[in-house]
């Protein structure tokens, strides 16, 4: 009967630690569900109270051992913490009632034996109880307190001990432990709001106990897979600021969470955000690992470390150590000035070195490079047989700042190594024209800052066919609609060098193309791109707007010269629009609210003023930029105007004349003598 009890016990026990690892790792912060679970902790608790009514009995047959009164007091113990951390206090019924009555009594009546074992082993039972329970301790392993009874009523459950400078005291009979008189609890709100906390551990409940120093707390359960971890908190009230430290249990490390923003400024932009950075003040080393403490790999997926004995950053593989190169480093300077800021920004680039070989990574594009230093030959990770040309210029988008040229490995005879194709890889994002002078090209550049976030990935790829010398698409209709914005952008009004026309004709010679219209909405990038394309028209409208009789103009300003601000870019953007939501409703997409929807919506660009304006300078644009017979056939039958017709309204005053003939007196005295023109001398040719 004996073993069936104890047998019951460890299941409880063994129960509780299952239910309290869900609670301590839960798939979502419900405080419902985590309640429910905790009225069953304290349930399976009170039941497995029970079981020591054994040593009630007078005749000691069975005896109480030191581990006993360890397992006791952690039942009693994790009943109370469970009813305290319960945020909904529920009604319990007259049953579970009668139960916690019944395992009270038990306790009170076993208590007497469990002091005298307390004293007779110098409360080494309480210190080892502490090293179990209380994570400090647990981290030390050993615990020599100093403890006594707080009064000698034999049926006070109190022991009041010293851990250092900490005041400890524990409750046999009610299971309260408390250090320096602060008992297991919840984070406080000025610890769980900081944005350190938040952007590593977000909204995770921890269930902590106070720690060593004033005003600092430490988790009650150990975490991630070998459960050997516990974080500290430390909230300073004079800076308020908070400190977080990581404690491991079997190795003693111990490490410490630092803020992101400590590298921004010095380390390339991925390193500062997609990662969070642990200093390990034993081996003097920082570790980069995932940002979210839930991460499975959280601890052993370390990407790379600064060691500051060194004074290096390397990547933590072992096979292919790499080392960072330093961003203000000349070489780095030299590669991103010269290329790479064709692409992005400076702090999305980052380049490591391995022996003889650069690896050049663009974060945020998701493209890669390797520089030769014995060749000084860069290749492409995504087109293997392809290197950066040191010449940027091929003859078309003259002013354009943005983009990378790569050229093919040549393969046998040089002279035909033109004729293999070459590639130009665009980021995407605003593309802004800026004017200097009358007489200077505008300088075109791709601004970036300002996208949303999942713009920023976006690139892309044309491909220089030198054969027909033109630039062709590779994504349709994305690319040809990106393609033709670049070609309007860097017009002229000389044709470009390459392919022998100018970028306003090439650029209508892409959107009247089948490649640039689609019979299904457009995603978000294209109509992004198309919106930069209506916008190079000019604004216009009526003034006063209820009326015809002025016409209102606003040009770009510093932008395009006005001859190349065509009046059709605004319409045929509408059309393709139009064009792609005819079948909208066997579609799910929604683009009701975005910038392309309001600017068609908006009075600063009237159509129909627009279709005239296009009418009228028709005949100065090339015939390849015009629009389509189609659009134009549209346009004519829109603004086809009757003559004008008088409108004659009756008046009063209106003077009542009689009509008057020019001829009508000629012949009221008979008929004229006409005589032969030969015999009039009054005309010189009849002499």
């Amino acid at each position: 009967m004996t073993n069936l009890v104890i047998k019951c016990r460890n299941v409880g026990e063994k129960w509780i630690q299952l239910i309290m690892e869900s609670i301590k790792n839960p798939s979502s912060p419900d405080f419902d569900k985590m309640d429910v679970l905790r009225d069953k902790i304290v349930i399976i608790g009170v039941v497995c109270l029970l079981t020591f009514s054994m040593y009630t009995d007078d005749s000691n047959s069975i005896a109480l051992s030191n581990q006993n009164v360890i397992s006791l007091l952690a039942i009693v113990t994790t009943i109370h913490d469970n009813m305290i951390l319960s945020k909904k206090k529920t009604n319990m019924s007259i049953f579970i009632r009668n139960l916690m009555r019944s395992s009270e009594r038990i306790l009170v009546s076993i208590h007497p034996k469990m002091s005298e074992l307390l004293e007779k082993s110098s409360y080494a039972i309480l210190n080892e109880f502490c090293a179990l329970y209380w994570a400090v301790i647990r981290n030390k392993g050993i615990m020599n307190g100093k403890w006594k009874k707080r009064n000698a009523d034999m049926y006070d459950g109190w022991h009041d001990g010293e851990y250092e400078s900490n005041k400890i005291s524990i409750d046999c009979l009610k299971g309260l432990f408390s250090v320096n008189n602060m008992t297991v609890g919840f984070l406080p709100d000025r610890i769980t709001s900081d944005k350190l906390f938040v952007r590593v551990f977000g909204h995770h409940i921890f269930e902590v106990q106070a720690a060593e120093l004033e005003d600092s707390y430490i988790t009650k359960h150990e975490y991630h897979v070998d459960g050997n971890v516990h974080y500290e908190f430390r909230h300073d009230y004079r800076s308020g600021g908070l400190t977080v430290y990581e404690r491991h249990v079997k190795t003693n490390d111990k490490f410490e969470l630092v803020l992101s923003s400590c590298f921004e400024n010095e380390l390339p932009e991925i390193f500062a955000s997609n990662y969070s950075h642990w200093w390990n003040e034993n081996t003097k080393t920082v570790e980069f690992r995932p940002i979210h403490f839930q991460d499975a790999k959280f601890l052993n997926d370390t990407h790379c470390i600064i060691a500051l004995k060194k004074g290096f950053i390397r990547t933590n593989n072992t096979e292919y150590r790499q080392y960072l190169i330093n961003r203000s480093s000349p070489f780095f300077q030299y590669l991103s000035k010269r290329y790479f800021i064709r692409l992005d920004d400076e702090p999305h680039v980052y380049m490591l070195k391995e022996n003889d070989i650069i690896h050049i990574h663009l974060t945020r594009l998701g493209i890669a490079f390797k520089y030769n230093t014995q060749t000084n030959i860069i290749t492409s990770r995504e087109y293997s047989d392809m290197y950066i040309d040191e010449n940027q210029w091929f003859g078309t988008l003259t002013g354009l700042k943005s983009g990378l040229l790569l050229s093919p490995i040549a393969i046998g005879n040089d002279r035909n190594r033109h004729y293999l194709c070459r590639k130009l890889i665009v980021p995407f994002g605003q593309v802004q024209a800026k004017r200097k002078s009358d007489n200077n090209h505008q300088i075109v550049t791709i601004e970036r800052k300002s996208l949303p976030a999942p713009f920023l990935h976006q690139y892309l790829v044309f491909i220089l066919n030198d054969r027909f010398r033109i630039l062709q698409p590779t994504e349709s209709p994305t690319g040809w609609l990106y393609l033709a914005l670049l070609h309007a952008t860097t017009s002229h009004p000389l044709p470009d060098q390459y392919t022998g026309m100018t970028g306003m004709e090439r650029a209508f010679q892409l959107l009247k193309s089948v490649g640039s219209w689609s019979d299904q909405p457009f995603d978000a990038v294209a109509r992004n791109i198309l919106l930069q394309i209506a916008t190079i028209s000019p604004k216009v409208n009526y003034y006063p707007e209820h009326l015809r009789c002025m016409e209102s103009i606003t040009w770009n300003s510093d932008s395009l010269p006005h001859s190349l601000e065509h009046f059709g870019y605004y319409l045929i953007a509408n059309k393709l629009v139009e064009a792609s939501e005819e079948l909208n409703f066997m579609h799910s997409t929604s683009t009701s609210n975005d910038e392309l929807h309001k600017i068609f919506e908006n009075k600063n660009y009237n159509e129909n003023l627009l279709a005239k304006l296009y009418w009228d300078y028709r005949d100065s644009y090339n015939p390849t930029a015009r629009l389509s017979a189609q659009m134009e056939s549209e346009i004519w039958r829109k603004s086809e105007t009757k003559s004008y017709q008088p409108v004659w309204q009756s008046c009063p005053l209106a003077a009542n004349y009689s009509s008057l003939s020019l001829t009508g007196s000629l012949y009221a005295s008979g008929d004229l003598n006409l005589k032969d023109s030969t015999q009039l001398q009054c005309f010189p040719l009849s002499r």
